[in-house]
């Protein structure tokens, strides 16, 4: 699955960057506490971006998923 996020700022994308290529959620949290608090802010405001994008995404393969369920039970019922 992949995420789309538009509208970011060149700051927001390099924290993005440097958000992916950390290798281990221990990792991630020592860096996170190394930031200042206008940056740990951003980088909260990110991981709720990409958590909201990411259900998003779910739900519009799911909503996907139940109209093709659906188009198939009414196709049934016709005949």
């Amino acid at each position: 699955m992949s995420v789309t996020i538009t509208g970011l700022t060149k700051r927001q994308v390099f924290l993005l960057d440097k958000m992916w290529s950390i290798d281990s959620a221990s990792d991630y949290e020592e860096w996170k506490s190394d930031l200042d608090e206008q940056t740990m802010n951003t980088v909260d405001t990110l991981e709720q971006m990409v958590m909201l994008a990411e259900l998003d995404d779910i739900q519009d393969d799911e909503c996907t998923v139940a109209r093709s369920v659906l188009s198939r039970i009414s196709a049934g019922h016709r005949g």
